[in-house]
């Protein structure tokens, strides 16, 4: 797709290094991110820039590992190539289309990323779900309890995006829906029940009957993880009016070069995503002058369509 307009928009370039070196400790010891964290993150070795260790796309251990865990989805990594890996939580029996996944799939090979769709073996029974987590994508993604926190493997959380997906509320007006607390608490017009919620590095998703509509939600939750909304008019894709199931190319350059979000060590899954910073209100934190411009975002709410 063509370009918009994107003057002050989601895709100004910003790259999760440039703002950490902005950062230095500053807002470290406020957010439990440890000094060990950014010095790792300047240290590591990442030619292909899509945040995955070269030493690790290289070794035959972890590249065996994950074979071992998802099998014949899994086609090794590559350090001259840009790799997303998209790791699939099913809860109960629902699973995504195929023609779904084969549409994400090609979109983003097409795109310059080597997405690798990875439906992990073990569906999460749901009666235990709901009960330990319910719908609520607060107990889902980010409590310090949560299913993200106590259910993935450690070793995925820092070279996998999680893709949780969840039946939603069974009956009532909400239905095939989950409730985001943050949605509810800072934005006026919402009731906080929405389609799907993303926090960075892991999204989730509630089921949907249509082929289109799941694909579109899909895609602008994985997006989400280096994009905001666009309010542009001619922004046709999912971060916009939502007419095509796509991105404009600009958007897909900001994603190509913001796979490095995907470490969860660093913190920028909570800290540094520009969208969750305009929810925030930001102000009250009294950002430095360097780093207000790389976390300005318009507009981004979570999908409640």
């Amino acid at each position: 797709m063509r370009n918009t307009d994107t003057s002050g928009s989601s895709t100004e370039p910003s790259t999760r290094r440039s703002v950490l070196k902005r950062l230095g400790g500053l807002l470290a010891a406020p957010f439990g991110i440890g000094a060990s964290a950014y010095g790792l993150d300047r240290s590591y070795q990442d030619a292909d820039g899509d945040g995955i260790p070269d030493s690790l796309e290289r070794s035959r251990e972890f590249n065996g590992w994950l074979h071992s865990v998802f099998g014949e989805q899994f086609s090794g990594l590559d350090p001259t190539r840009r790799d997303l890996l998209v790791d699939v939580r099913y809860v109960g029996e629902w699973s995504v289309s195929d023609p779904t996944r084969e549409r994400i799939v090609e979109l983003f090979r097409t795109n310059g990323i080597h997405l690798q769709w990875l439906e992990h073996p073990q569906r999460v029974d749901r009666e235990t779900f709901e009960r330990e987590y319910g719908y609520n994508a607060k107990r889902i993604l980010w409590s310090p309890r949560s299913f993200y926190r106590q259910a993935i493997e450690p070793r995925l959380k820092n070279v996998a995006f999680q893709l949780i997906v969840v039946p939603g509320f069974a009956d009532g007006p909400h239905e095939r829906r989950l409730y985001s607390p943050a949605t509810a608490a800072h934005n006026s017009d919402s009731t906080g029940y929405v389609n799907g919620v993303n926090t960075g590095n892991r999204a989730v998703v509630a089921s949907r009957y249509s082929h289109e509509i799941e694909a579109k939600l899909i895609l602008h939750e994985i997006a989400h993880y280096a994009l905001c909304h666009s309010r542009d008019p001619a922004n046709t894709g999912v971060m916009g009016t939502n007419k095509e199931i796509d991105l404009m190319d600009d958007e897909w350059a900001t994603l190509r070069g913001g796979l490095g979000a995907i470490r969860d060590t660093t913190g920028v899954d909570v800290l540094l995503r520009r969208c969750l910073w305009d929810e925030l209100q930001p102000a009250q934190f009294r950002l430095p002058p360097g780093l207000a411009a790389h976390v300005g975002c318009s507009g981004c709410q979570a999908e409640d369509a």
